[in-house]
């Protein structure tokens, strides 16, 4: 019996083999070498911050990037906002991998109807940027959460230094700048109490309809010990916003409302 079972499992093992399918090995096509790449880049010669692109490699998905946008399109007309050199990357996806290329293209200055808003102006005086310090008098205000929008959530509170002095010392906290210049640039020196500087370089975006600004890489300047009563220090709201003051607020984690640091044009 014991010789029986033995060769029965036998048989079973020789025919699962005799079934296993035989190994398929499938050969991909060599990568596209970058000499093979064919496109094209050309300019509104009326309005030269106007591209189209136009993909021209056989077989191949193409992919475009150009400042914070991309495409995937094989013909696309793209706006681009920025005056002075502009990266036009493109690059293409076939059965052997990715590869890229780049060309660089000049525009002539910044894009009027794109930068239309005066908000743009009033926050960053353009390409030349504009250079914020907190005001001393007025540093720090509090809002409510539906601040201008009616209801028990819209209200504030301005206090002046002079009269609470608990909520910041008054000092040098260093400023901020924001401009146009070829990005959406975002520019920090924070000095601590024995005015030591530090200098933390990012981005942003502005969106007007909900009066937010989103930094990237850095954290918004404040004065006074209040880091860590706020999550977030990137999400910030426009809470007030002229030529000659900003007032950018963050909420604050317990008992939620805004904690807007005032700001003016540095002398």
């Amino acid at each position: 019996m014991k010789n029986v079972y033995i060769f029965s499992i036998a048989v079973i093992i020789a025919a699962f083999a005799a079934c296993s399918p035989s190994e398929k090995r499938v050969e991909l096509p060599a990568i596209i070498d970058k000499s093979q790449l064919k496109f094209s880049v050309t300019q509104n010669p009326s309005h030269d911050n106007v591209a189209y692109l136009n993909s021209e490699t056989p077989n191949a998905s193409p992919s475009w990037a150009f400042g914070t946008s991309f495409s995937t399109r094989v013909k696309d007309t793209v706006l681009l906002p920025f005056g002075g050199a502009n990266v036009i990357k493109y690059g293409v996806i076939s059965g052997g991998g990715f590869v890229q290329d780049s060309v660089k293209i000049n525009v002539t200055k910044n894009d009027d109807e794109f930068f239309a808003n005066p908000n743009w102006n009033l926050l960053t005086n353009g390409q030349a940027g504009k250079t914020w310090v907190l005001d001393m008098v007025n540093p720090m205000g509090f809002y409510g959460l539906d601040w201008g929008k009616g209801g028990s959530g819209d209200w504030s509170w301005e206090p002046d230094l002079a009269s609470n002095s608990w909520i910041m010392p008054s000092r040098d906290y260093g400023e901020i700048k924001f401009d146009l210049n070829g990005n959406f640039n975002y520019t920090k020196i924070s000095k601590d109490a024995s005015g030591n500087a530090s200098t933390c370089v990012g981005t942003f975006s502005y969106d007007f309809a909900n009066k937010m600004i989103n930094l990237n890489g850095c954290e918004l300047l404040f004065g006074g010990d209040y880091h860590s009563a706020v999550a977030n220090w990137n999400s910030v709201k426009v809470i007030r916003l002229t030529a000659n003051e900003v007032v950018l607020g963050v909420i604050r984690t317990v008992d939620p409302c805004y904690l807007g640091f005032r700001f003016k044009p540095k002398p």
